[in-house]
């Protein structure tokens, strides 16, 4: 029978011991304990609960039968508990259990200091939780924490959230599964730092052990860790089986770098250095890459790139360099197994600086200055154009709103210098004033704007009968107006707010001449919702459209009040032309029609975990689609999501035959905790396939297991097939190739095993 008088006194003495004035505070920690530190007195008391306690009033008090002994955020029981006031220490035996947090220890000793949580447990078996991230601003990506558990032949407790695992084991699996486990003689855990290190470590996987390895470490919340990484094992097409060891340097919270050395079947031992920087105004990083002596061409190939971005709001400064260059052609097509990389045509070397402020009594004005050029990667089966490099470019824009009257005057300016090996080159100046009366309601909005566009182009090594020196004045007038309207309703057995939006925008340009300029950087813009409101019927400022047009919209959306979010969305337009469009480029003459197609696009939640949505443009006169992009996503749970979409252009927009492709892909339980992931993209017209991917995943829990196949073509045309097998070890380490940038970017809504989901996307993708 507990003797329930004996906890207040127990308390009472434990708090104020005699023989220590400490008004209002406890016991003042002296060392005994290896490694200790001194301690001031603790501020909150500490409580023992027994059946039997003596030496109540002693330096010694035993407590026995179900003690207890409990301080803030800490229990500890066991069978029998001696304390110490003079050194404020536990001494513990019989069925002992420690408590701290969400952390447990148990086993038949324990010997252990109260103020500062150091001890040893003799026999223990322990399960410590995960420990909640705090936020961070370094270059640490947002990772998952983990918790563990295992078993110890002694386990010392060095202080808050650090352990000791002496001749002991560590597994993030529960206790219900099996997989993998770390044994080691030594084994230190620091959950404060999110580091552990094993000393004359094993790592057993189902049952299957490695050679005892002398020293290893690893991170306890796939956070930054010096070190080497787990090993990278793939196979491509071009380079065959390879292997990639990255050693990984923490060099800084704001610095790190990666050096990895990857061994090629085909073409040898290439190296590979990656650094990352991040300041208060600044941040970037670089990339090099040497493969000696390639073994299939006999020759020397590299890679340099570099991303720097600056900004300084301060100053009113900002910036940013974007350099690229390979060593040849082929350098991606050859030695890159990722799609992005293996595509490019075009690397671009830019950099700019822009100084903004105020000037006019609330004006603002900014000013831009820039580089750009590209290396450009042909292929002589398939040659492409190459662009013009602008060495420099020059842009100058200014605004000042209320000016007078109500009225705002800005302007825009530009000068480039384009250079190219083989086409005309020259320098093209634009300035472009203009004023604005914006008439804005709570619902309403009418925006009357007229400008002057002038531009003079000087030109040098261009045909015979092209004038060197060229000169277009062409003024600009628009009219944008517009409303919002609101109604609440039920939809669906929900409230919501259903919006009737309407658009007018009036455009006056009158036709000019142009045939005589050169073609520097501009094209057709593609027809979408941002370019029936634009100025210009073409990007870049070598040619303007005449224009006497008039757009009208209508966008209607369901939005859930409590959220915001938009449950459905639907938008309709269509330009009407009173008169012809005159201006070509590059020989392709406008369209006469009168009217333009309709853009149709319409999108929603359509069904309980079911997302739809398609953008289309049809032919005004026949109601046909010119081109269509639409797609439907199912996804009821985490882990599970199938996409279907297909994408279609008519062969006036796309010649010779347009595009008609259907796009599948998901990932899906198939079998218990088997989950397969793949993606088919098909062409109709050419009946064969674009890009294919497939792949098993297996979820164990504390482990996970995925092996992926991908093919698609690269930029010569030809099929790169590339192979990932990868372990992940319940967060401590993942061995092999890193299938996640791929499965994300060819299966939309694919998530991890034990991580959340992105939300859905409420948006039009094609359109926006």
């Amino acid at each position: 029978m507990r003797i329930l008088p004996f906890f207040a006194a127990c308390a009472l003495a434990l708090a104020a011991p005699a023989g220590v004035h400490a008004e209002g505070q406890g016991l003042r920690l002296q060392q005994s304990l290896p490694g200790a530190p001194s301690a001031e007195p603790s501020e909150l008391p500490v409580y023992v609960i027994a059946d039997r306690i003596e030496g109540v009033a002693s330096d010694e008090l035993q407590a026995s039968g179900d003690a207890e002994l409990r301080k803030p955020n800490a229990l500890l029981k066991a069978d029998t508990i001696r304390f110490f006031r003079s050194t404020n220490e536990v001494e513990a035996a019989g069925n002992v259990r420690l408590q701290q947090g969400d952390d447990s220890v148990t086993g038949p000793r324990l010997r252990f200091r109260v103020d500062d949580s150091r001890g040893i447990f003799e026999s223990a078996s322990y399960e410590f939780a995960p420990r909640a991230r705090a936020p961070t601003s370094d270059l640490r990506r947002s990772s998952q924490p983990i918790g563990g558990r295992g078993e110890a032949a002694a386990l010392r407790l060095d202080g808050e959230d650090r352990y000791r695992v002496d001749h002991g084991t560590f597994t993030t699996c529960k206790p219900t599964e099996s997989g993998w486990e770390i044994s080691a003689e030594e084994l230190d855990l620091d959950f404060g730092r999110g580091v552990g290190s094993a000393r004359n470590m094993r790592l057993d996987f189902l049952g299957v052990e490695t050679p005892a390895i002398p020293y290893a470490s690893f991170p306890l919340n796939n956070d930054r860790k010096s070190g080497f990484l787990a090993p990278i094992f793939g196979i491509q097409g071009r380079v065959g089986p390879e292997i990639l060891v990255p050693f990984y340097w923490n060099i800084a919270p704001n610095y790190d770098a990666t050096f990895t050395g990857r061994l090629m079947e085909k073409r040898g031992f290439q190296v590979i250095a990656e650094g990352r920087y991040l300041e208060r105004t600044y941040n970037g990083r670089a990339n090099l890459q040497y493969l000696p002596n390639d073994w299939v061409l006999d020759r020397d190939r590299w890679l340099v790139s570099w991303q720097h971005a600056y900004i300084d709001p301060a100053r009113g400064m900002s910036g940013a360099i974007n350099y690229n260059r390979v060593s040849d052609d082929n350098y991606f097509r050859d030695l890159s197994g990722r799609l992005a990389l293996a595509t490019q045509i075009y690397l671009p070397q830019d950099a700019f600086l822009s100084y903004g402020s105020g000037f006019w009594d609330g004006g603002t004005y900014t000013v831009t200055g820039r580089v750009s050029q590209f290396q450009t990667l042909q292929d002589p089966q398939n040659p492409v154009p190459i662009p013009y490099d602008r060495l420099p470019q020059i842009l100058v824009s200014s605004l000042k709103q209320n000016a007078f009257a109500g009225v705002d005057v800005g302007a825009t300016g530009q000068f480039d210098r384009f250079e190219h090996p083989t086409l005309p080159t020259g320098n093209r100046t634009y300035v472009y004033p203009y004023l604005t009366y914006p008439l804005l309601t709570a619902g309403t909005f009418l925006v009357p704007k007229i400008g002057v566009n002038a531009t003079y182009y000087s030109l040098d090594r261009v045909p015979a009968g092209i004038p060197t020196s060229q000169t277009r004045v062409l003024p600009i007038a628009s009219v944008d107006a517009g409303a919002v309207f609101e109604r609440d309703m039920s939809f669906a057995g929900r409230n919501v707010v259903h919006t009737l939006e309407p658009r007018a925008f009036y455009l006056y340009v009158p036709f000019k001449d142009q045939s005589q300029i050169p073609i520097f950087d501009t094209s057709r813009a593609d027809f979408n919702y941002a370019q029936i409101f634009s100025e210009n019927a073409y990007l870049g400022w070598d040619r303007i459209m005449n224009a006497n047009q008039v757009t009208l919209a209508l966008t209607s959306r369901l939005i859930v009040p409590e959220t915001g979010q938009e449950a459905l969305r639907g938008v309709i337009g269509q330009i009407f032309y009173f008169d012809d469009q005159r201006v070509p480029i590059a020989g392709i003459q406008p369209s006469t029609d009168n009217r333009s197609p309709y853009l149709v696009g319409l999108g929603g939640i359509v069904w309980p975990n079911v997302y739809a949505e398609a953008i289309s443009v049809i032919n005004s006169d026949n109601f046909r689609a010119q081109r269509l992009n639409a797609g439907v996503r199912y996804q009821p749970a985490l882990n599970r999501v199938l996409n279907l979409g297909y994408r279609f252009t008519d062969a006036s927009i796309t010649p010779p035959t347009g595009i008609r492709q259907v796009d599948v892909s998901g990932q899906w339980p198939i079998y218990g905790n088997v989950y397969a992931v793949g993606r088919l993209n098909w062409d109709l017209n050419e009946n064969k396939p674009v890009e294919r991917l497939l792949g098993v995943e297996y979820n164990a829990g504390c482990w996970a297991l995925r092996g992926v196949w991908q093919a698609f073509p690269n930029s010569a045309g030809q099929d790169t097939n590339v192979f990932f097998v990868q372990l992940e070890l319940g967060g401590i380490a993942n061995i092999g190739s890193n299938p996640f940038e791929i499965l994300r970017r060819n299966i939309p809504g694919y998530t991890r095993f034990n991580q959340a989901a992105d939300p859905l996307r409420q948006q039009f993708d094609y359109f926006d």
